[in-house]
């Protein structure tokens, strides 16, 4: 009995290990390629950022690349990351209302804005970095400083641009719609960007803290 006691448990850490390394390869997979899609918006933005027709090339790129993420919330709640849930569901929910009640709905506000742009370079410089400090991270390589510097740096000024040009965008798609509807939960999110902004800023502070200091 116990030689099979000691057999069962050998076949469950054997399943585990396996278990885990196929989350990690997945991982590595997933963080890869979203790197490579935000870096694909990124140089959009760098290299044709005076072009009129530079919302119609980006938009939909930017917008299911953001849409992908929403299978983070997904990674959180299983255990797969270590994540918080609610942390990530906040982040990756507004971004994704972003891109398609405001950015994809109301291009009218959108398309020839300055403020869009802005909130694409943040987003992009933020998740091409992101995704990059996780990935090289999954591989069990040692994370350079210099990443992992702006991994836990950057969002120091690109929150403030990011949210500051989200928020101005909803609004702007406020002056513009005629569903009073519409615009009460437009308004209602606006409400909500105060004290969400400051609960993410803050964690990310703490974030990086934690992690510098170490």
């Amino acid at each position: 009995m116990f030689a099979a006691t000691q057999f069962s448990s050998s076949l469950r850490q054997k399943s585990n290990s396996t278990s885990m390394a196929a989350s990690k390869v997945y991982l590595l997979f997933y963080n890869s390629v979203s790197a490579l899609l935000w870096l694909r918006v990124l140089l959009a933005i760098v290299t044709s950022y005076s072009d009129p027709e530079i919302f119609t090339t980006v938009e939909p790129w930017t917008r299911w690349t953001q849409t992908l993420a929403v299978i983070e919330i997904l990674h959180a709640a299983t255990g797969i990351t270590r994540a918080p849930v609610f942390t990530t569901f906040t982040q990756i929910f507004a971004r994704s209302v972003q891109v398609w009640a405001i950015n994809y709905s109301f291009p009218e506000v959108t398309a020839s804005s300055p403020a869009y742009l802005a909130m694409l370079a943040a987003w992009s410089t933020a998740d091409v970095v992101r995704y990059l400090y996780f990935a090289v991270l999954l591989t069990g390589a040692p994370v350079p400083r210099a990443l992992k510097w702006l991994r836990y740096s950057l969002f120091l000024a690109l929150y403030p641009i990011g949210i500051g040009s989200e928020w101005w965008l909803m609004y702007r798609a406020t002056t513009v719609t005629t569903n009073l509807l519409v615009a009460g939960i437009f308004y209602f999110f606006l409400g909500l960007y105060a004290p969400g902004s400051v609960m993410m800023y803050r964690y990310m502070v703490k974030q990086r803290r934690k992690t510098l200091s170490n």
